[in-house]
C-alpha cells in the first residue's frame, strides 16, 4: 500500500504542478484524442483537467462506499468539510 500511496502522491503532484504552470491560452487549446471505447473526441486542456478532477472524485466516492460496507471508515472526502478543516489548521 505504501508504494501505491507514493505513486498516487507523485501523480497528484504532477497534476498540481501542471495546472499551476499552464497559461490561460494553453488551457484553451483543443486536444484531439481517441476514447478508450473507440471513437474520436476533442476537448480543451481546461475541460480535460476538469474531467480528471471529476473522474477522480467518482472513484474516491466509490472506494469510500466499498470501505463503509467493510465497516472501515475513511477520512472525509467532502470538499466543504476538507476546506473547513484546513482553515482551522492554519
Amino acid at each position: 500500500m505504501q508504494e501505491l500511496a507514493t505513486a498516487q502522491r507523485e501523480m497528484d503532484n504532477w497534476y498540481v504542478n501542471y495546472a499551476d504552470s499552464i497559461s490561460d491560452r494553453e488551457l484553451g487549446e483543443i486536444v484531439e484524442f481517441e476514447f478508450i471505447g473507440g471513437g474520436r473526441g476533442a476537448l480543451s486542456r481546461r475541460d480535460i483537467l476538469l474531467h480528471v478532477v471529476n473522474h477522480t472524485t467518482y472513484h474516491r466516492g466509490h472506494a469510500a462506499d466499498i470501505l463503509y460496507h467493510l465497516n472501515i471508515f475513511p477520512p472525509t472526502t467532502d470538499l466543504p468539510v476538507f476546506l473547513r478543516e484546513q482553515s482551522v489548521a492554519t
